[in-house]
């Protein structure tokens, strides 16, 4: 019953700080620099939290590829930010990308974990060849 309990906590504060990150950049999108400081402190507190290796690896993936996509698709036009400062994206981009790629990597993990506790025998289509 302990487990269960500390998985759904755990996805509720997934969530939670994924929300908390939506709503800062939807909130603060045309302040560049107090949205850097607001997205490096989510960051900051997150990684404190998740701090295994896979997650600091995950987030700097994310983050890097993330920004060097932006940058590629804005140089062709594909789109453009309203408030860019650093190669026509915006200075917190990489980020906030990062974070959210953070958060989507716990999740994904919590609720396999979640998915497994419930079927413990898992589905017929879950097994390796």
């Amino acid at each position: 019953m302990r487990e269960w309990k500390s998985l759904w906590m755990e996805l509720s504060a997934e969530v939670a700080a994924f929300v908390v990150l939506i709503g800062c950049v939807a909130l603060l999108w045309r302040y560049n620099l107090p949205l850097l400081l607001v997205a490096a402190t989510i960051c900051g507190v997150l990684l404190a939290r998740w701090h295994m290796r896979f997650d600091v690896c995950f987030f700097l993936v994310i983050a890097v590829l993330g920004s060097m996509a932006e940058i590629v698709f804005v140089y062709f036009g594909v789109w453009e930010y309203a408030n860019p400062t650093f190669m026509d994206v915006p200075i917190w981009f990489p980020l906030a990308f990062g974070t959210t790629g953070l958060i989507g990597g716990r999740l994904a993990r919590t609720m396999t974990s979640i998915w497994d506790k419930a079927s413990p025998r898992g589905l017929p289509g879950d097994r390796a060849p």
